[in-house]
């Protein structure tokens, strides 16, 4: 997978979108852990909701605030969504209970467990989970290197007293949903096959 085309993606969608979408992301933040007890509901539905906008912003070039909230309209949905975010936490937390470095290894086999429920609305939550499984074999240690690709990002970010996430925010997060997109493109049948 080419990090640098993926990268180069998410920089050119935010060419005078970068402040609507970290706006959009400090809103699925705020709202999603604003209300204690109801976050582990709420901030599934709008990280799922902040992906939808990612993925209009990469192909439209537009941010699409409404995309947030889209997962509050279909109550099915909503639901798969939500206990696909809560069975991944349970199995990185068992994993993590378990010396560690299961959890790090069931947290990478897992992440694109939430995108792919997102995109697809009649499909089992164990389905999601184990297309998100068979996605990622073979792929962790490339999405982990990918993710350590924006570690000067951070240093930069914590240097800055956190004001350069401010500007760096979007792009990472951006090119990490194009990173599920490239990733489902080469593997489109594991997601229709599920």
């Amino acid at each position: 997978m080419d990090f640098s085309q993926i990268k180069v993606e998410a920089k050119e969608a935010l060419v005078g979108n970068r402040l609507m979408f970290l706006l959009a992301i400090l809103v699925a933040g705020i709202v999603g852990g604003a209300v204690p007890g109801l976050n582990i509901i709420l901030s599934p539905l709008l990280m799922a909701g902040l992906f939808v906008a990612g993925k209009v912003l990469l192909a439209d070039k537009k941010v699409m605030f409404e995309s947030l909230f889209e997962f509050f309209r279909n109550f099915d949905h909503a639901i798969k969504i939500v206990l696909v975010s809560l069975l991944t936490m349970i199995i990185v937390f068992v994993g993590l209970l378990l010396l560690i470095v299961p959890g790090i290894i069931f947290a990478y086999r897992y992440s694109q467990a939430l995108f792919i429920i997102s995109e697809n609305k009649d499909m089992d939550v164990v389905d999601a989970l184990k297309a998100s499984r068979s996605m990622m074999q073979g792929k962790k240690m490339n999405l982990f290197l990918f993710q350590l690709s924006f570690i000067g990002h951070v240093l930069l970010g914590i240097i800055t007293l956190g004001i350069y996430l401010l500007y760096a925010l979007p792009y990472i997060q951006l090119s990490m949903y194009n990173y599920y997109l490239h990733l489902k493109a080469d593997n489109p049948e594991l997601i229709e096959a599920s």
